[in-house]
């Protein structure tokens, strides 16, 4: 299933970002093109995780709520996928995962565990993973019987190399760099990986915090920042997903 939504990815990104040869579009417009490949490479790479957690949630091993029975299942689809670790959770708290078996902390301090225990999907929610220690974004899928939740598979999706992975696909140009940000303004992808996690706003730039700010209260739009003595235009728009802004920015050039 991966494999297939990345080829669908693929196809996406020859549309719309044009190849040599071809007349090239006007900055603007080609940033307009790389920003729709990165919304939709990331929220395909994001459901796709979805859909095989479900899958997985399903399976008459993982529905036996026995962590041996259900261990080569879920190691099998993390080593097939790549960038994540997956985890089954009791809904107690107390959690297993692919590589350590089971963890001697619980995720039931974890803020999104109530929701996911009240039956509701999770996508996106931040963490520092507990058993990896990186910066990741949780996708998970409750277990119900009858009308109890019994546990949960998740899967911890590496920020860093989903950044990473993006950066290739994009191929931006030097003076151009990608972002976005969860609603509570935290960076969640960037061209600079050590930047995730942090919040825009704190970073020393009172027109970068006014960007941000705009990006926040709004779906869509263009806005201009300075930041290291260079003005940005950035162009965002929200992702229905995972409610994240992504956004392309580049040299504003009729302010250098």
């Amino acid at each position: 299933m991966f494999k297939r939504s990345f080829l669908k990815v693929g196809a996406f990104l020859m549309i719309v970002i044009p190849e040599p040869g071809f007349a090239q579009p006007s900055l603007e417009a080609e940033a307009q093109g790389l920003l729709s490949a990165f919304v939709a490479y990331t929220d395909l790479r994001m459901s796709s995780v979805q859909q095989s957690l479900e899958i997985l949630a399903s399976a008459s091993e993982t529905r036996s709520l026995k962590w041996e029975k259900m261990k080569p299942l879920l190691s099998g689809y993390q080593k097939s996928s790549g960038g994540l670790i997956v985890w089954f959770v009791r809904s107690d708290g107390t959690y297993y995962t692919v590589d350590r078996g089971l963890m001697d902390v619980k995720l039931s301090d974890r803020s999104y565990f109530p929701a996911l225990m009240s039956g509701r999907k999770i996508m996106g929610a931040l963490v520092v993973s507990k058993s990896t220690g990186q910066r990741s974004a949780v996708i998970a899928v409750p277990m119900i019987k009858g009308r109890k939740v019994t546990g949960a598979i998740g899967a911890s999706l590496f920020l860093d190399k989903l950044s990473e992975q993006v950066g290739s696909a994009l191929a931006l140009p030097a003076d151009a760099t990608y972002f976005s940000l969860a609603p509570d303004a935290r960076t969640t992808l960037h061209k600079t990986t050590d930047r995730h996690f942090l919040d825009p706003r704190e970073l020393g730039s009172e027109s970068l915090r006014k960007a941000a700010n705009e990006m926040l209260s709004n779906s869509a739009g263009e806005t201009t920042y300075e930041f290291d003595k260079v003005m940005k235009k950035a162009i965002y728009r929200t992702s229905p997903l995972t409610q994240w802004k992504f956004a392309i920015a580049f040299t504003d050039a009729l302010q250098k």
